[in-house]
């Protein structure tokens, strides 16, 4: 779905894009739907100590309107997760002996993903030689977009040129930190230079990056978006596995990616800035955020 032509500056302006967006979804609502016509987002996500990552990550792609969110996640954490999200489907697969993600499921994983529409990869993943080749696995062969976060990108710092051997089109969403190891610099150099940093990560990787932060930066490499939404309570834990799943809740009911990342990035702002006209911004945390975004789609 192309929703904008990116070469007009009216397009690029980013409550533009997503009024265009929730108007377009509302659209789909109206008329003859089900639950298939909003797609399928699995989201590879959760370890042991690391529940609450996926279950963000889950809550916020069902809020934004994903037909069907399936987990995957492994078995240590499954009784946690399915009594807190009743919405959502789970695949619970075997845990390594550090209590991630077991790379014996690498194919099985590709292959849950390949029956998607979409999927988010990372929210607390942890960083382990079996989650860096799950990451590996899935991204060189899956051939459904990709949302990659966190430790979805920190098992892929240390060789980022796999993301050119990937098969569908990438977003990815780090904080500056993260950032930072994609890059092989410091935290600070990146919060110097934010939007070169994100547009020419973008144009090597042939991706969409959403450098976080304040006046998040949004880029594929040939056009930027600086998102104008949000405030200091979204600084805080467990705030960008929503945007995760926002995000990948957009792209698996069929906005083009660009377009999804900018819709997903003013949503959660604008949520934000919902949330601390009712309460103390220092006390708003991630499910509020959810909550708020009910109010705004």
């Amino acid at each position: 779905m192309k929703m904008f032509d990116f070469k007009n500056d009216q397009a690029l302006k980013p409550e533009v894009i997503f009024d265009s967006v929730i108007d377009k979804l509302n659209e789909m609502r109206d008329g003859d739907c089900n639950k298939g016509t909003f797609g399928t987002l699995t989201c590879v996500c959760g370890s042991f100590g690391m529940a609450g990552a996926a279950m963000l990550c889950g809550s916020a792609a069902v809020t934004a309107g994903a037909g069907i969110v399936k987990m995957i996640v492994p078995e240590n954490i499954y009784p946690i997760c399915a009594s807190n999200l009743w919405e959502n489907v789970f695949v619970p697969l075997p845990a390594s002996a550090s209590g991630t993600l077991s790379a014996d499921c690498a194919d099985r994983i590709v292959s849950e993903i390949d029956s998607s529409s979409a999927a988010v990869l990372g929210c607390g993943l942890k960083v382990t030689d079996d989650t860096r080749i799950i990451c590996e696995e899935i991204i060189k062969n899956t051939s459904r977009p990709l949302i990659i976060d966190a430790d979805g990108l920190n098992c892929i710092s240390q060789h980022t040129d796999i993301l050119l051997q990937r098969n569908a089109p990438a977003i990815i969403t780090p904080h500056p930190g993260e950032m930072a190891r994609l890059c092989g610099i410091t935290a600070a150099d990146v919060q110097s230079n934010r939007v070169k940093l994100a547009e020419d990560f973008a144009k090597k990787h042939s991706c969409i990056v959403v450098l976080k932060g304040v006046n998040t930066v949004i880029s594929n490499g040939s056009s930027t978006i600086i998102n104008p939404t949000g405030n200091g309570c979204l600084a805080k834990g467990g705030s960008g596995d929503v945007l995760a799943g926002l995000i990948g809740a957009l792209v698996c009911q069929g906005i083009e990616p660009f377009s999804a990342a900018a819709a997903g990035v003013y949503l959660h702002g604008f949520a934000a800035d919902e949330c601390i006209d009712e309460m103390s911004s220092s006390c708003v945390n991630a499910r509020d955020i959810i909550f708020a975004v009910k109010y705004l789609m």
